[in-house]
């Protein structure tokens, strides 16, 4: 019993996916770790065309959810439910070009975990390549990854927008 109530605690029932407060929690130990590897990381969120809270769409945010945990491979990949409608993902030790090789693989993944369904779920993917630093706050490094994704959704149908952060 007890351990089914820590599962809860660091899972999102619906998803499986990390929940928020935990992938925070990890992703602040990370951030430290990557400023002292002097290595880059990058923020990717997801952002599917549904209402997760709808009864319709809830099979096809746990199919979404599911492709993308299938998608991001390496055991450091945090993936969690994000804002009750996204899906937030930090991947550590990786380039601009890593992070568009994972980006390409989830829109593929997804696209073949929804192909069965009688409707169609369009995402948008906003991503933010950075190197960590003191000078950087990892809470808006959040809200312009957020942004990115909204560019990403005038684009049109499964776009995403990849940008490096630069301190000047």
């Amino acid at each position: 019993m007890i351990f089914n109530q820590m599962h809860t605690s660091f899972r999102d029932r619906l998803t499986g996916l990390y929940s928020e407060d935990y992938f925070a929690e990890v992703f602040q130990r990370e951030w430290h770790r990557m400023m002292r590897e002097r290595d880059a990381l990058s923020v990717i969120i997801i952002h599917p065309h549904l209402n997760p809270n709808r009864d319709d769409d809830k099979l096809a945010f746990r199919l979404i959810s599911e492709a993308i945990t299938k998608s991001t491979k390496r055991a450091t990949d945090l993936v969690c439910r994000f804002q009750e409608n996204e899906i937030a993902i930090g991947v550590f030790n990786l380039d601009e070009e890593g992070t568009e090789t994972i980006i390409t693989r989830i829109l593929s993944d997804v696209e073949i975990a929804l192909a069965n369904l009688p409707m169609s779920v369009d995402l948008s993917i906003g991503a933010l390549n950075i190197l960590p630093s003191h000078d950087i706050n990892p809470e808006e490094v959040f809200k312009i990854t957020e942004k990115l994704a909204d560019e990403a959704e005038l684009k049109g149908k499964n776009a995403y927008t990849l940008k490096y952060f630069k301190l000047h």
